[in-house]
C-alpha cells in the first residue's frame, strides 16, 4: 500500500468468512448445549415417580405407590436393574418415555417386570435369612426363592403383585392359596395347617362358641376336623383364557404343556398366576355343604333333618337358630369320629367327641344333652299320640305344624342342636294345645320342667334341671332350685371367667342353710335322707336316727332347733324327756 491511499472500510473475503464460522460456530454450540441441558432435563424430570404420574394411565399406579411402603424409592430403581448399563438404560427408557408422552404413541396397558436383582439390592439380607410374620403366618423367604417350589422356579414378583389396585408391590393371598391347595387335599402336602400356622394358645370367641386353641395340641385334636376349604374353584386354568394374550395357533396348541407354561409366564416372565388359574379361597363363609362335607351323600339328598337341625333352619314358626360349632364351620367328622371298635362304614358321634376337642368333664354336657333331649321327646311325643287320638282326622292345621316340628327334632337327632331343639319342641307344643282349643279340648301342660330364667349357661348345660347329684354329702336336685325355686345359676355357682377347679359353687355347705333353714316347716329329710343310715355321737352315746325317725316318728323340729338366721341347735332338753 502506498503512501496516501485510503484503508479499506471491509476486510479481505477470506477474514469475513472466518468471521462467520466462528459465529456459527457459537450458535452450533449454544444450540448443542441447550440441546443437552435439555436431554439432561429431560431425562432428570422423567426418571422422577412425579413425571410418571402425570400420564393418566399410570396414575392408579402412582397413586398405590405413594401409599406403600415404598414410597421413598424412585421407580426407575426397581424397574430397571441393576448392573453395568444400568443408568444408561435408565436414561433410555426415561427419553423413550417422554417421547412417547409428547407423541402420544404410548400403549393404553401398561406392562412391566421387576428382576428379582431388583428387590435382593435392598432386601437380600433382611429377606433371606430367618422367617417373617404376615399375619398369623410364617413365612421363610429362603424356602421360595433359593429353590424350586412344587416344579417351578419362583420369583419375588410371584408373590408381590398388584393384581388388586390400591396394593403396590403387595403379598398377592390368592397366589399363596393357589399354589399351596391346588392338587393337593386339606390337611396333607403343602395344605397342611402347621407348614403356615402355628396352633394359637389363646381362648378364641366364635358367635357364642369359645374354645381354646391350647387343647389342640393337648388333646391331640386335627384341624380339619374344624377349618375347611369351602366348595369352588379348584384353581384350574379355562382354555379361553389363553386366548386373551395370544392368537397364535401353535403357541395355544402348548395348552397341555404346563411344565413349559409355567417356565415361559412365572419363571421367564411376569405372569400373575391368577391371569390364568380360577382363585381357590382358603377361608370362606359357613354354609351347610362344607359342615357336612362328605356326610352329604347320604344327608343332602331331599330335605335332611340333621343337617337342618346343625343349621337351625326349617321349622314351622320358629327362627333360625344355628349351633354355634356350624357358625364356626365344624364340619360332621367333626364329631363323628373314627373311633376303635367302630365299624369305618358308618362313624358315630358319642361323648368322646366331646372330649376329643373339650376335655373329660364335656362326657356330662353330652349325655345331659342326649338325656334332655330324649325326655321331652318323648314326653311330647305321648302328648302328641293321646291329641291326635282324640282330635281324629278333622285335626286343625295348627297340629300339622306341630308334629312336623316334633318330627324334626325326632329325626334328625336333637343333639344336633339341643338349642333349636328345644324352641322346635316348645313351639311344637303351644301349637297342640292351639289345636286342642280349637276342638274344646283342655290345654296339657309341658311334659317337661320350665326354667323360667334366661340365662347363657342353659347353651351348655340344657337338661340341668334333670341331673341329680350330691353336694356336701347331700342328695341334690337341679330341678328343685331351677324349676320350683326359680334360681338363677348364679345364685350358687360362679361364672366360668371367676372360679377355679375348686371353686365351681359359690360357698360351702353352710351356704345353703340360707334358703333351707329359712322356715321351721323346712323338709329336712329332702337334703339329709341319708341320716337314717347314720350314728352321731351325742352326750349320751351313740345316737341313730332311723330308731326316732321311724319308730318314735318324731319330726326333725322335736329335737333340732331350726331359725333362719342362727345355725341348727340340738335341743338337750327333748333327750332329758326320755332318757
Amino acid at each position: 500500500m502506498t503512501p496516501g491511499s485510503r484503508v479499506p472500510r471491509h476486510p479481505p473475503s477470506r477474514a469475513r468468512g472466518a468471521i462467520r464460522f466462528q459465529a456459527l460456530l457459537l450458535t452450533a454450540g449454544v444450540i448443542i448445549g441447550l440441546g443437552i441441558v435439555g436431554i439432561w432435563m429431560s431425562v432428570e424430570v422423567s426418571s422422577r415417580p412425579q413425571f410418571c404420574g402425570s400420564c393418566h394411565i399410570m396414575e392408579p399406579y402412582y397413586e398405590s405407590w405413594k401409599g406403600s411402603r415404598h414410597g421413598m424409592v424412585a421407580c426407575v430403581e426397581c424397574h430397571i436393574p441393576p448392573g453395568v448399563t444400568a443408568e444408561f438404560r435408565k436414561k433410555y427408557e426415561a427419553l423413550s418415555m417422554v417421547a412417547s408422552y409428547f407423541t402420544g404413541t404410548y400403549g393404553t396397558n401398561p406392562w412391566t417386570e421387576i428382576d428379582d436383582a431388583a428387590c435382593l439390592r435392598c432386601h437380600e439380607r433382611r429377606l433371606l435369612t430367618g422367617g417373617e410374620l404376615f399375619g398369623d403366618v410364617l413365612f421363610d423367604h429362603s424356602a421360595h426363592l433359593s429353590g424350586m417350589r412344587r416344579g417351578k422356579t419362583l420369583r419375588c414378583t410371584s408373590c408381590h403383585s398388584q393384581i388388586v389396585q390400591g396394593s403396590h408391590i403387595a403379598v398377592t393371598t390368592s397366589t399363596c392359596v393357589l399354589c399351596h391347595f391346588k392338587g393337593q387335599t386339606s390337611g396333607t402336602g403343602t395344605a397342611r395347617c402347621t407348614l403356615c400356622h402355628h396352633v394359637p394358645d389363646k381362648v378364641i370367641q366364635h358367635e357364642s362358641l369359645t374354645f381354646n386353641h391350647a387343647d389342640v395340641g393337648r388333646l391331640g385334636m386335627d384341624c380339619t376336623w374344624c377349618h375347611a376349604r369351602p366348595e369352588g374353584s379348584d384353581g384350574a386354568v379355562p382354555r379361553e383364557r389363553c386366548v386373551t394374550c395370544h392368537n397364535e395357533p401353535a403357541r395355544l396348541q402348548k395348552y397341555e404343556e404346563t411344565e413349559l407354561l409355567h417356565r415361559m409366564h412365572v419363571s421367564e416372565h411376569k405372569v400373575d398366576c391368577m391371569d390364568c388359574h380360577l382363585e381357590i379361597q382358603h377361608v370362606g363363609p359357613p354354609r351347610i355343604e362344607q359342615a357336612t362335607a362328605a356326610c352329604s351323600i347320604c344327608h343332602m339328598k331331599g330335605h335332611s333333618p340333621q343337617a337342618n337341625l346343625y343349621a337351625g333352619i326349617g321349622g314351622k314358626g320358629v327362627d333360625p337358630m344355628p349351633n354355634a360349632m356350624f357358625l364356626a364351620g365344624v364340619r360332621c367328622e367333626g364329631c363323628h369320629l373314627e373311633i376303635p371298635g367302630q365299624t369305618t362304614d358308618t362313624r358315630r358321634a358319642s361323648e368322646i367327641s366331646c372330649m376329643s376337642c373339650h376335655g373329660p368333664k364335656y362326657r356330662r354336657i353330652f349325655l345331659a344333652w342326649k338325656e334332655g333331649v330324649a325326655d321331652r321327646t318323648e314326653g311330647l311325643q305321648l302328648q302328641m299320640s293321646q291329641t291326635v287320638a282324640a282330635l281324629g282326622r278333622s285335626a286343625p292345621p295348627a297340629l300339622a305344624d306341630a308334629r312336623f316340628n316334633l318330627n324334626l327334632v325326632a329325626e334328625g337327632r336333637g343333639v344336633h342342636n339341643v338349642e333349636y331343639a328345644q324352641a322346635l319342641l316348645s313351639r311344637s307344643h303351644r301349637d297342640m294345645n292351639v289345636a286342642r282349643s280349637e276342638r274344646g279340648l283342655p290345654p296339657l301342660s309341658p311334659p317337661w320342667g320350665e326354667i323360667a330364667q334366661e340365662s347363657d349357661c342353659l347353651g351348655c348345660h340344657f337338661g340341668i334341671e334333670t341331673s341329680r347329684g350330691s353336694i356336701f354329702g347331700r342328695p341334690f336336685q337341679h330341678a328343685r332350685h331351677v324349676v320350683d325355686a326359680g334360681l338363677e345359676c348364679s345364685s350358687c355357682h360362679r361364672p366360668h371367667e371367676e372360679r377355679r377347679e375348686d371353686e365351681v359353687v359359690r360357698f360351702g355347705a353352710a351356704g345353703c342353710e340360707s334358703c333351707h333353714h329359712r322356715e321351721v316347716a323346712a323338709d329336712c329329710l329332702a337334703c339329709h335322707g341319708g341320716i337314717r343310715e347314720r350314728t352321731v355321737e351325742s352326750p349320751l352315746g351313740d345316737f341313730p336316727h332311723i330308731l326316732h325317725l321311724d319308730e318314735l316318728e318324731l319330726e326333725c323340729a322335736d329335737c333340732h332347733e331350726l331359725s333362719g338366721d342362727e345355725p341348727v341347735r340340738l335341743i338337750e332338753e327333748t333327750c332329758v324327756n326320755c332318757h
